[in-house]
């Protein structure tokens, strides 16, 4: 990520999401460990100390954008959610909306599953409670669909919510490596593919 310069005189929460893009970037990109104050100084252009003034040692920044991505992509599929009726619409609603949050901001999934983040760390109960978060409506949306259709076998729901879950994550994880699919694009191919599989038109 450039460098960006001249900060001075920037208001406070505009600087804010210009160290939180820099961290984010490069914590997607590096991972925790190998990301340091300094590397997210120099990325926003501004002085390590004044990254600290604002978020405190790494530990903290990261967390904040980790707060920060969760909440992108919840708020995004919980809005669209609404009204929404369970079943197979509702599971187009939370795939064109979690595209949609993540279209301009691509390295919040890849913050969000970071795997250098050390084991039994504080950090990591952190990503683990914003995974839930971002997890929460899907799984609420799966259990409601499943009711809906008289699915109530406590196992088959638990079963569906795991696969549903891996479909979406490894959309995205496809997604992310094919940049050059849009929103719209991605929509159609989940299209084609679950209709190809179930033989049922939505």
């Amino acid at each position: 990520m450039a460098a960006v310069a001249g900060t001075k005189g920037m208001p406070r929460a505009e600087r804010e999401a210009l160290i939180l893009d820099a961290a984010t970037s490069l914590f997607a990109e590096r991972g925790f460990v190998a990301t340091s104050l300094s590397d997210v100084a120099a990325a926003a252009g501004i002085t390590k100390p004044l990254v600290y003034s604002y978020f405190g040692p790494k530990d903290d920044l990261f967390a904040a954008c980790l707060a920060r991505a969760s909440a992108n992509i919840v708020t995004h599929v919980e809005a669209a959610l609404v009204d929404v009726a369970p079943g197979v619409d509702a599971a187009f609603v939370v795939l064109e909306a979690m595209f949609t949050a993540l279209a301009p901001r691509p390295q919040d999934w890849s913050l969000l599953y970071d795997t250098t983040v050390p084991s039994g760390t504080a950090v990591a109960a952190k990503l683990r409670d914003h995974r839930r978060l971002v997890a929460a409506p899907a799984i609420i949306g799966v259990r409601q669909g499943a009711l809906a259709n008289g699915l109530t076998d406590a196992d088959d729901i638990t079963a569906a919510t795991e696969v549903w879950l891996s479909v979406l994550s490894a959309l995205v994880r496809w997604w992310l490596a094919h940049p050059d699919q849009t929103v719209q694009d991605m929509l159609a191919r989940c299209h084609r593919m679950f209709t190809a599989i179930t033989g049922q038109e939505r």
